[in-house]
């Protein structure tokens, strides 16, 4: 048996010797734990290879008594090696019950995952002593993926009975009916959008792609700011290829619909510094937190957000955008690093119960055709197999303007189009877009209008920061 310096890793031969025994003694015993512990789970080597032999008899299904696997060893020249039919004979005898066979193999299942994360952890001990990596940063990376790889090998035995799953849906449908009509999770603040999707879905991964110059960070901004500000959620904004000030300066144009140019040039008219004032500290309250970590990997996120969530609540992500992100480790194909970076936000969007939205690219296709074709596909996703698969809503970003601009029918317009909804339909919602603010706005709603401000910011002197506090987010 392999020892750890002078300890035994985690095993119980008592549950090994159990589970055997009792696979060759009730026919059905196979069915029980089959979901629950694999043969890689037994530590005993010998052990191994009597589970394996039973299983590739289920597999043929033939039975699993004490002839046929001790048949089966003798055909595959390691009956020996386990002891030769008299320890065959003798587990069945040590077998008095096969009642508790599922927990023997919870039993076994677990001190296999121990095994898993004691062998991890001493691989990443001889790693960080040897320093053999590029970073500290892409060492950690690693070291929480190869962590949590292990964690993600749980049992799979998921079948729950119609009555239980009633009761959790009829629950669910009790809590959406004394919600507000309408939205049932995170508001987009779109009207149409919200009617079509009922907000961004608590454990759903959404897509918002669109071609380069289209809008898709401003209107991933827009939402934001609705659902920080007004809905009052915690949300996290990872921006992987915009400075924080960058964010910052276009959150507060589009919230105070100042000119972004009279921002970033300081510009700005004496009538338009109360609404510039009043954003700055609508900001500064709400529960929005950014981070421009430039090549972030989704385990940064993912620790991050676990961090969040158990410290102060968090409701929703938002990435811009998902091609950029950086894996941080060796893959064979960037296909296969964006079909990571994608399972894993899925993952994160399931494990916390919280909407992911992701900004993606899309390739250069669309450009390549006609006039009046360049609406987006789904197959105009870049690397979007992976994608596509993992994405529970896809929303595609469309102005015809970016392509005709001599054309004033389709100025200071938009699509956005649904391609894709797993748990409802899709469709086609008409925007209005102000490039001057960086805002949409639904297309019967004026791109212009000011929301009031409250009574005591309109008294406040032009260039008055004070009603701004001192530090950006939430409290606390």
């Amino acid at each position: 048996m392999e020892k750890l310096g002078t300890k035994l890793p985690p095993f119980s031969e008592e549950a090994e010797v159990a589970i055997l025994g009792g696979l060759m003694l009730e026919a059905d015993a196979w069915d029980r734990i089959a979901d629950i512990v694999k043969p890689d789970d037994f530590y005993h080597a010998g052990h191994k290879r009597i589970i394996s032999a039973i299983e590739n008899l289920k597999k043929s299904n033939l039975p699993t008594d004490i002839i046929t696997v001790t048949n089966a060893l003798e055909k595959e020249n390691t009956l020996p090696a386990v002891g030769g039919k008299g320890f065959l004979i003798d587990l069945v005898n040590k077998t008095h019950t096969t009642a508790h066979l599922e927990a023997y193999a919870k039993i076994v299942h677990d001190n296999s995952r121990l095994r898993k994360i004691i062998k991890t952890c001493g691989e990443i001990t001889e790693r960080a002593f040897s320093q053999d990596f590029p970073d500290v940063s892409t060492f950690m990376d690693q070291a929480e993926a190869a962590i949590y790889k292990v964690s993600e090998e749980q049992s799979s035995n998921n079948l729950v009975s119609a009555a239980e799953i009633v009761k959790d849906s009829i629950k669910k449908i009790e809590d959406l009916y004394n919600r507000k009509p309408g939205v049932t999770g995170v508001a987009t603040g779109f009207i149409d959008l919200d009617k079509l999707t009922t907000g961004f879905q608590p454990g759903e991964m959404t897509i918002l792609a669109a071609r380069p110059s289209m809008g898709k960070t401003a209107l991933s901004l827009n939402m934001v700011l609705h659902a920080a500000i007004r809905e009052k959620k915690k949300v996290a904004y990872f921006s992987v290829e915009m400075a924080k000030e960058q964010i910052m300066a276009r959150l507060l144009s589009s919230e105070s619909r100042v000119n972004i140019s009279d921002l970033r040039t300081g510009k700005v008219p004496d009538d338009a510094w109360p609404r510039l004032i009043h954003a700055a500290a609508a900001i500064s309250q709400s529960g929005l937190f950014i981070d421009d970590t430039s090549g972030i990997s989704p385990y940064e996120i993912r620790a991050k957000a676990r961090r969040m969530k158990s410290q102060g609540g968090l409701d929703m992500i938002m990435v811009d955008y998902l091609q950029i992100m950086d894996l941080k480790q060796k893959v064979e194909s960037r296909e296969r690093a964006v079909a990571e970076i994608s399972r894993t936000l899925k993952a994160i969007a399931k494990e916390l119960s919280i909407p992911v939205v992701a900004l993606a690219q899309l390739n250069r296709g669309v450009e390549g055709r006609g006039k009046g074709e360049r609406k987006p596909l789904l197959s105009d996703l870049r690397e979007s197999g992976s994608i596509e698969q993992d994405a529970d809503l896809i929303m595609m970003l469309y102005r015809e303007e970016y392509y005709d601009r001599e054309n004033p029918e389709v100025a200071n317009s938009a699509d956005l189009l649904i391609n894709k909804h797993r748990n409802g339909p899709t469709g086609a919602i008409k925007l209005r877009w102000n490039p001057n603010i960086g805002r949409f706005s639904d297309a019967e709603v004026d791109a212009k209008f000011l929301p009031p401000m409250p009574p005591n910011m309109q008294q406040h002197q032009p260039r008055d920061f004070s009603n701004i506090p001192n530090s950006y987010g939430p409290k606390g």
